[in-house]
């Protein structure tokens, strides 16, 4: 799938923030492609780039890196030339942008700096000027509201396509046995570690007395939980640490555990609430269906859409 730069442009506060090198602008300004009435610079293109490269730079050796860049370097320059298409329509259709939309985002930009000094610095060394970024913005708010016309607006995601999208995929939805917890950790750190065991003990033997869990949890647990009780919440079976996964899931609503030994201390578990496996109803899960089906069917129109852009385009690759 290539999306559109349009909607990725947090990609070029990315390099505004981290890209300090001070490249010549005749080097940015260099045409690398020309869609219709549109030219794509080397700049276009190292706002896509700029955050992948650098990302690349720690995962890959000198010898892998070149060829890694020179991918994604063909990889985005496709996805800059889709957006000059877009944005050649935009312009073709005479999309409307208000200038205090291109002010707001320029504003949510100037923001994230700590001073005005600070932003004027950053987009200069990227060849910019303020008049340039607020263009390049209000290019991109156009390609939006195309793209929201001419793809968004034509997507629909009906009952019977989730209802059945549920029932093609039940695997998605079925949930594991699990269990609602509370825990109580005492920790070995500054107490020797048959102290901890015998603290342990001591707490199972009120337990058993009749004690709520609860309140030992929220007076003597150490850990992150004990203010809520030792609330752990919900945990499916196979998420815990081996032994403690097989006690803990061994136990009935309302039973707790004996001290389990781990490398934090001790820890006592008790199960509050217990479920069987199941398949959640499609009313949990009807609206993370419609989202994936919608945007299953905007990644299709928008490539559609923009490969009958492409048909009666002019595009030079130089």
């Amino acid at each position: 799938m290539t999306v559109p730069r349009f909607l990725l442009w947090p990609a070029f506060l990315f390099l505004i923030f981290c890209a300090r090198t001070s490249a010549a602008a005749e080097v940015l300004e260099r045409i690398l492609a020309v869609v219709n009435d549109e030219i794509v610079t080397e700049q276009d293109l190292q706002i896509l780039v700029a955050p992948v490269a650098s990302q690349y730079r720690t995962l890959y050796t000198a010898d892998e890196l070149e060829g890694k860049l020179k991918e994604t370097r063909e990889e985005f320059l496709r996805k800059v030339i889709e957006d000059k298409l877009v944005l050649s329509e935009a312009k073709r259709k005479q999309v409307i942008v208000s200038d205090a939309e291109v002010d707001e985002m320029m504003t949510d930009v100037r923001n994230k700096f700590p001073s005005r000094e600070v932003f004027l610095e950053a987009i200069e060394e990227q060849g910019l000027t303020e008049k340039k970024l607020w263009n390049r913005f209000r290019d991109q708010l156009m390609s939006q509201k195309l793209v929201a016309y001419e793809v968004k607006s034509k997507v629909s995601v009906s009952p019977g396509e989730i209802n059945q999208y549920y029932k093609t995929h039940t695997e998605e939805f079925s949930q594991g046995e699990r269990v609602r917890l509370r825990q109580i950790l005492i920790r070995e750190g500054s107490r020797p570690e048959e102290d901890a065991k015998a603290f342990a003990d001591s707490l199972v033997a009120r337990l058993d007395e009749g004690k709520p869990f609860e309140d030992l949890a929220k007076t003597y647990s150490e850990g992150s939980e004990a203010k809520e009780g030792g609330q752990m919440g919900w945990v499916e079976k196979g998420q815990l640490l081996g032994e403690i996964d097989r006690v803990v899931f061994s136990l009935k609503e309302g039973e707790h555990t004996l001290p389990i030994k781990s490398s934090l201390g001790y820890h006592l578990f008790q199960v509050v609430e217990k479920q069987s496996a199941s398949l959640k109803p499609v009313s949990d899960v009807r609206l993370d269906i419609q989202e994936k089906l919608f945007k299953q069917k905007m990644k299709w129109r928008l490539e559609s859409w923009i490969e009958s852009l492409k048909k009666s385009a002019y595009l030079s690759i130089r």
